[in-house]
């Protein structure tokens, strides 16, 4: 709780209602393929059902509105994962192979509910997690959607191979609907009351108006862009060959060592990202990416180079993730009651730049092997940083820190005076001020300040937030 009275979610509760989502993910990628396999389904029909299950994460941006409608997000989050898990669990209770259409059937089902799970916790971290502390929920969200993957995947694994389908089923639904219930910790107030036509058109207005924004445009392009992508942790474990290295080996960088590692560097790199700048941190995962992918291209093909260069590859992976996270948070934090709409608007962009990065990265090693695809991947982030740095000096120049404050400003909204307090040397930009004053309103059930309040500007040498 600040000064204000305001309650705020702690960041380490996203570390757990985000498994869900995790488990899901994994179970699709890793146990599905190989439970399909062993039944005798061939592989053509495996990567069909794959891609079907993929489907719901790159349209869920036209059913995530629901999400801000009715009941509270944290009630989503909990009905989203039951349903959810009772679907996935389904998957392994049918005949196979003769009832495939049906593991179809509850496999997408699945995946689009628990889907939504992503989105609930992006909402929540957005509107009920202290800005300074956002950071840290980022490294806390992407660390349990990174760990989950020893859950979703080794554990119902080994479930299913050692016991039996039946409680590989109970185990898998335990994992996506007990942690969903630490959504109840979450300091959420319940959702305004009002008509559905006028609701509908209120989310409307402001998701364009977000994205209209400066930094809700400048976001998107950073999203859409192939910096920080790290596109290439979709492709390791199929290049260990290459290098020669041991399928153990392989097996163990891109699955539970792989896992910790990108966990532990989102993890370290939300406590950074609460003391500077998110883009630059997005960036920087940029450059780090541009780097590593350089000395993977020339370096000697042995497996001491594929085994440092995956590892360090995939740290920069957890920067990268954190700092996305981080930066659609600060986007998403002005939207209210709509929060979980526009939040799905950014993972849909950056889904879409992950997908042309690969495609242009196996072209790359179609034509001129390994190497290609290493220059490829590095050289698409140094020129997206290159791009993205020269929007940010013409966008968001450098502002001179002010010695003394500025002259006050009374914002007036539609329904009354907004009241914001800023304290003496923290940043803040007068585009800013705009911005919220084009966003925030009171709703017509909340009683304005009565007179007018003022706002004293700040800037600061720090650059753009």
């Amino acid at each position: 709780m600040n000064a204000t009275g305001t309650r705020y979610s702690p960041p380490w509760i996203f570390a757990i209602t985000n498994i869900p989502y995790g488990v899901a993910g994994t179970y699709s990628g890793v146990a599905m393929p190989f439970i399909l396999h062993k039944h005798g389904v061939p592989l053509e029909t495996i990567a069909a059902i794959g891609a079907l299950s993929l489907l719901p994460a790159a349209y869920q941006l036209f059913w995530a509105p629901v999400l801000d409608l009715g009941i509270r997000r944290r009630s989503w989050l909990i009905l989203c994962s039951c349903l959810g898990a009772i679907c996935l669990a389904g998957t392994l209770l049918v005949k196979l192979p003769n009832q495939l259409f049906e593991y179809e059937v509850l496999m997408v089902t699945g995946q689009a509910l628990v889907g939504l799970v992503a989105s609930c916790n992006g909402a929540l971290v957005s509107t009920t997690v202290n800005p300074s502390a956002r950071g840290r929920a980022a490294g806390c969200v992407n660390a349990a959607n990174l760990g989950a993957a020893a859950l979703g995947g080794g554990v119902v694994l080994t479930l299913f191979n050692s016991t039996s389908p039946e409680i590989a089923a109970i185990a898998l639904a335990a994992m996506i609907i007990l942690p969903s219930f630490g959504a109840l910790y979450i300091h959420e107030p319940p959702p305004l009351k009002e008509p559905l036509v006028q609701h509908m058109g209120k989310m409307g207005t402001e998701v364009w108006r977000a994205v209209r924004a400066r930094r809700g445009w400048t976001g998107l392009l950073f999203c859409i862009s192939p910096v920080g992508t790290v596109a290439l942790t979709n492709l390791f474990s199929g290049l260990g060959g290459e290098y020669h290295v041991s399928g153990n080996m392989i097996e163990w960088i891109n699955g539970y060592g792989g896992g910790f590692v990108t966990a532990f560097g989102a993890l370290a790199s939300g406590y950074l990202l609460d003391k500077s700048d998110n883009r630059k941190f997005y960036l920087l995962a940029g450059v780090l990416s541009f780097v590593c992918c350089m000395v993977l291209a020339f370096a000697p093909h042995n497996a001491i180079t594929f085994i440092v260069g995956t590892l360090f590859y995939l740290l920069i992976a957890g920067l990268a993730y954190a700092s996305f996270s981080a930066v659609v948070y600060e986007i998403v934090g002005t939207a209210g009651s709509t929060a979980s709409t526009l939040y799905s608007v950014f993972p849909a962009a950056g889904n879409q730049a992950i997908a042309y990065v690969l495609f242009f990265d196996g072209k790359a090693h179609h034509a001129w092997g390994t190497r290609g695809l290493f220059l490829c991947d590095g050289l698409l982030n140094l020129a997206g940083v290159a791009v993205l740095l020269l929007l940010l000096k013409v966008v968001f120049p450098d502002r001179k820190k002010l010695v003394e404050p500025a002259p006050e400003i009374v914002v007036p909204v539609s329904s009354g005076i907004i009241d914001v307090s800023v304290p003496v040397g923290a940043p803040s930009y007068e585009h800013e001020l705009q911005e919220t004053a084009e966003i925030a309103s009171y709703p017509p059930s909340v009683k304005a300040p009565a007179g007018p309040v003022t706002v004293a500007a700040y800037a600061d040498a720090s650059g753009p937030n």
